[in-house]
């Protein structure tokens, strides 16, 4: 890692053409380089990002400063940008990404889960905007005005709302709260038909979606009885369902299937009688009714 004056000498150079940059500005930013929009800037979005802050005379510069630049600013040494290192690069009014930042973090998911009912007050399945808000409030290091917290607010949705619906969905949710060992991205590896990483932050680099026909048929297949609920016995077998649905190719992990399924279970089932229902699965595998 680069002694302190080196990276504050080299960081300055960036922020000069970023100077003042609020916190919306920020997020246009953000998805102007994360182009697959996968949560990391890497490969050939490096490539387009440094073009636009260092004057490259050919290929072979811009390699050697893509090298030289990522030994100051990566700081966990993989190779990428993520959003937080680019706040430290950009230094983004307040850093407001850093106000946001508990000392909690990253959390378990059941940790994650007792967040979002806390927070998704109206039981829709999303967090709305006000609902936000509150979430940032009470998350804040710092005492912030209305409209402070409420251009920060705009800015979190401008950032995180992949599908512009103008709210944030539970998957959506996962990327603003670290979370560790995310059952959620976990499962979406089994989809694509891969091995997962249980302690991998990554996003799956293909997007795979479970259509709410699929779910439907898939779900009252095992509802045997009608009552929208399933029991954990069966979440296994529902789950291995749905991968065979979507997987093309690779191994069909039993074992890491049962154990999403154990994981799923501890961390929605709150009165313990090993049952999960329709909504609480569909809002994990972010199934919405308007699916295809």
């Amino acid at each position: 890692m680069a002694e302190s004056g080196e990276k504050d000498a080299c960081l300055a150079k960036f922020r000069v053409k970023c100077e003042n940059l609020t916190a919306d500005e920020f997020a246009e930013k953000w998805h102007k380089y994360d182009r697959d929009g996968n949560g990391y800037i890497e490969g050939s979005e490096l490539e387009f990002f440094f073009r636009d802050f260092i004057d490259i005379e050919s290929d072979e510069c811009l390699q050697k400063a893509i090298a030289t630049y990522m030994k100051i600013y990566d700081e966990n040494n993989d190779n990428r940008i993520e959003m937080m290192e680019l706040a430290e690069i950009m230094k983004p009014e307040q850093n407001f990404l850093l106000l946001f930042r508990s000392k909690e973090a990253p959390r378990t998911s059941k940790e994650f889960y007792d967040i979002w009912l806390k927070y998704d007050a109206d039981r829709d399945g999303f967090i709305d905007k006000s609902e936000l808000k509150n979430f940032l409030r009470d998350l804040s290091k710092v005492e912030l005005s209305d409209e402070k917290l409420q251009t920060y607010t705009d800015a979190m949705i401008k950032l995180f709302d992949v599908d512009k619906d103008n709210k944030l969905s539970f998957k959506e949710m996962l990327k603003l709260v670290p979370v560790k060992e995310n059952i959620f991205l976990q499962f979406e590896s089994l989809l694509q038909g891969n091995i997962p990483d249980p302690s991998s932050h990554l996003l799956p680099t293909k997007k795979v979606k479970v259509s709410n026909e699929e779910f439907k048929r898939v779900f009252q297949h095992y509802d045997k009885d009608k009552n929208n609920v399933i029991s954990g016995d069966e979440l296994t077998a529902f789950l291995k369902d749905l991968v065979i649905l979507h997987a093309d190719s690779g191994p069909m992990v039993e074992s890491t299937l049962a154990r999403c399924a154990k994981d799923i279970l501890t961390m929605v089932d709150k009165n313990n009688d090993q049952m999960i229902s329709e909504n609480e699965l569909k809002m994990f595998l972010g199934v919405t009714s308007d699916d295809a």
